[in-house]
């Protein structure tokens, strides 16, 4: 019951409870005081008018009077069956009522993962100290090749610089500002691959997964063909390719919202599962891949496309893993060594297409110098290529110097 309606109804009791006493009373009195009484009930009845004008007939008219500047007609939810407790269901919309503004979306953490609209993101706090950290480790690798050797940084936005509305960008550091700061603090002529445009370019397209922390194929093209841009190739064209498709990818954001109190994960990112779309690339002749906890090469496909579940991602070159060597026919005289995190699988096999050979490292698993293999291989460029998230962190610093001389 409203405030006004529940105000109405008090003065409206009150008055009947003064009305029956009057009656009551009437029956005993003397023909003298009928004159009196009858002054009285004038007055009563006088007062009790004036009461239901001042207390429910002119409350009611100056409500009515208020609706139609305070609410338009479309907001006022209408008369339904549906309990009040119960979300109702949208209905289609006329041309008026679909300008109107839709509710707000609200954010929440799950563990560590930031949930927003049925898709996870990890939230950025990097600062220009640990931007400035990671140019100088990227710094000395230029340092240890000198002259003679291209190399490139890029470092790639995650998801929530383009998947979350300002309100939530707003408490997090800026990802475009750090990325800044880290392309202008080099002390050695490294060359930066800015990317940051080109995703935000295509941020309404399937370019970042819901359910992991990882960009998608598409979002790795948009990134090689920028890195083509500045390195002097041509980028393959993307219609021209193969594709596969693993449906049911459950990432890892998916994964870290599996606890002992909740094994079945996120509600939300378990009923959205991703698709992870694969690309085969032409002119492939070898792949040797020295796999995670194994002592000996293998060659393999470029592409586990056996991969499934959680692991989906890991159909991009294998996954993450000491190195993989690619031969492939281009006879373009270039050789590239990228030095990645995870962001560089997806990237990986687009850039075949552009080099005879392509030496893929990762860092936290690789073990050796990495530049005397370089040199010695007679490499002619290096693509050094982090997430913000993991190239402003410590461990990724260290990593990266663990590989150097």
């Amino acid at each position: 019951m409203s405030r006004r309606t529940s105000f109405g109804y008090s003065a409206y009791g009150s008055r009947s409870y003064q009305s029956s006493g009057y009656r009551s009373r009437h029956s005993r009195r003397s023909k003298v005081k009928t004159v009196l009484l009858i002054l009285i009930v004038l007055l009563v009845l006088a007062t009790a008018a004036f009461s239901l004008w001042y207390f429910f007939l002119r409350d009611k008219g100056s409500v009515q009077q208020a609706v139609p500047s305070a609410v338009t007609v479309s907001s006022v939810p209408a008369v339904s069956s549906v309990s009040s407790a119960e979300p109702v269901q949208s209905q289609p919309e006329s041309s008026a009522e679909s300008s109107a503004p839709k509710p707000d979306v609200q954010g929440y953490q799950d563990g560590n993962v930031f949930m927003y609209d049925g898709s996870g993101y990890e939230l950025f706090y990097g600062t220009e100290d640990s931007a400035a950290r990671y140019a100088a480790a990227v710094s000395a690798i230029k340092k240890g090749l000198g002259d003679g050797v291209n190399v490139y940084n890029m470092v790639a936005p995650n998801h929530a610089a383009f998947g979350l509305p300002e309100k939530y960008l707003k408490t997090m550091n800026d990802e475009k500002a750090n990325i800044q700061t880290i392309y202008r603090s080099y002390t050695e002529a490294v060359i930066p691959v800015d990317v940051y445009q080109a995703e935000e370019q295509h941020k309404d397209e399937y370019t970042y997964f819901r359910t992991d922390h990882n960009w998608t194929g598409l979002g790795a093209y948009y990134a090689y063909q920028a890195f083509c841009k500045v390195c002097g190739t041509k980028a393959i064209d993307i219609s021209s390719l193969t594709t596969g498709r693993i449906s049911g990818f459950k990432g890892s954001l998916f994964v870290a919202t599996q606890t002992e109190e909740t094994p079945k994960g996120n509600k939300e990112l378990a009923a959205h599962p991703d698709t992870v779309m694969y690309y085969q690339m032409p002119g492939i002749e070898s792949c040797i891949l020295l796999e995670n906890g194994r002592s000996e090469e293998q060659e393999v496909p470029l592409i586990a496309s056996f991969a499934e579940g959680s692991n989906a991602y890991s159909a991009f070159i294998w996954g993450n893993n000491p190195y993989m060597h690619i031969k492939t026919s281009q006879k373009t005289g270039r050789k590239l060594c990228i030095i990645k995190d995870s962001y560089g699988c997806a990237l990986a096999p687009f850039v075949t297409a552009n080099f005879d050979e392509v030496f893929v490292v990762d860092p936290s698993y690789y073990e050796g110098n990495v530049l005397d293999y370089i040199q010695k291989n007679n490499y002619t460029d290096v693509l050094v290529i982090n997430n913000v998230m993991t190239a402003n962190t410590a461990f990724r610093v260290q990593d990266i110097y663990s590989i150097l001389p």
